[in-house]
């Protein structure tokens, strides 16, 4: 939902081309927008909700070439961090999980009360952060 940075790296085209109608001269910087793409509604069915059920069963890659997704850069200038990101990102958050109930602060008596907006500069941000309260887990 919220790309560390909403315009890749950029790249310089090597020869001339048209695209979508655009002609575009040879060795010029072209900017990848992952912001939009990972919104693009032809790619993605209700691209503005949370909703990461939707990579249970898909035949998307992250790994390969599917350029609507893209959070690693993709194929051979992709992070070669990106095995050990997805590898630490997931024993920190199932420990955390584990360990710990989360719960709203007493001023977020809903879900509805959560403001998904965003503000837009060189990266892009919650507009009003997310505070959330880990309580020690009563199962452990």
């Amino acid at each position: 939902m919220h790309p560390p940075a909403t315009l890749l790296a950029p790249r310089a085209t090597i020869s001339s081309v048209k695209l979508k109608g655009y002609d575009i001269p040879a060795k010029t910087s072209v900017y990848v927008n992952a912001w939009a793409i990972q919104r693009d509604p032809k790619f993605w069915e209700s691209p503005e909700e949370f909703n990461p059920e939707r990579f249970e069963n898909s035949e998307i890659d992250y790994n390969s070439q599917h350029y609507q997704y893209i959070p690693f850069g993709f194929w051979r200038r992709g992070c070669p961090g990106n095995y050990f990101g997805l590898a630490f990102v997931e024993y920190v958050v199932a420990n955390l999980l584990y360990w710990f109930d989360w719960k709203l602060p007493q001023s977020h008596k809903h879900e509805q009360d959560i403001d998904m907006s965003e503000t837009f500069g060189l990266v892009v941000s919650r507009k009003t952060p997310l505070y959330v309260k880990p309580v020690p887990s009563p199962s452990i």
